[in-house]
């Protein structure tokens, strides 16, 4: 039983990780593409939806939409190019805007759950 249960995970997990690499692949731009997976994760997690739903759309989908490595292979290119005060904006910044849209999609989605 805790096999299948396993296996049926990994394969909701899945369905979501395949549109959100090729979505990330697509857009190529680590900031955007990390707004939009940051906005939906806190959209889906916050919709009185199934925990299967969640875990495909949040997990599957938002995790491999958004990209911290790429957004770290970025900031480290400005760290090597003496870009420090750019480096700290993109650190702080990033960060911020990212909270912020993930409090947007739980708004929104509160709002349509009511």
């Amino acid at each position: 039983m805790g096999r299948e249960i396993k296996n049926n995970t990994f394969f909701l997990i899945s369905l979501g990780a395949i549109p959100g690499a090729l979505f990330r692949w697509q857009i190529d731009e680590i900031f955007i593409i990390n707004l939009i997976g940051c906005f939906l994760l806190g959209f889906f997690n916050s919709l009185d939806i199934l925990k299967r739903y969640k875990l495909t759309l949040g997990v599957g989908l938002c995790g491999s939409m958004t990209t911290f490595s790429g957004w770290s292979s970025s900031l480290y290119e400005l760290l090597n190019k003496g870009l420090y005060k750019l480096f700290l904006f993109n650190s702080i910044t990033i960060v911020l805007i990212g909270v912020l849209a993930i409090g947007l999609g739980h708004i929104l989605a509160k709002k349509l759950n009511a």
